[in-house]
């Protein structure tokens, strides 16, 4: 069976991350830069927001769509000198088969958003 999942990713070297829940609302999870993560206490070299949409199933395409809806329907110019938005993608397979398609549309959409998006895939 295959999953599919997407994550809005905003990502910031100079805002805190109550700074862009100020304007995105609540991430599904986030850090702030200079936050301590792992058992050797790194310190996080930015910012990152993130939106998480996980429908439970292999439409890729409906959790994009979720996502560029999300994107669409808020200002982010009041932090966009200051930050980088994409989406990453994940695809896991846990018989190492599975395939997703994406529309003409979503590209386009995806043009006009000038977002990125990168895909992982996982296979076991």
């Amino acid at each position: 069976m295959l999953e599919c999942k997407a994550t809005l990713r905003v990502k910031s070297g100079t805002l805190m991350l109550e700074k862009i829940i100020n304007i995105l609302g609540e991430p599904t999870n986030g850090f702030s830069k200079g936050q301590e993560f792992g058992k050797s206490k790194k310190l996080r070299p930015h910012t990152q927001w993130n939106l998480e949409i996980d429908f439970g199933n292999s439409n890729m395409q409906a959790c994009i769509n979720e996502i560029l809806g999300f994107y669409n329907a808020n200002d982010l110019s009041v932090i966009n000198s200051e930050c980088e938005a994409d989406i990453f993608c994940m695809a896991s397979s846990d018989n190492g088969q599975g395939s997703f398609t994406l529309d003409a549309e979503i590209y386009q959409k995806l043009v006009e958003a000038r977002l990125n998006i990168t895909f992982d895939f996982y296979s076991d």
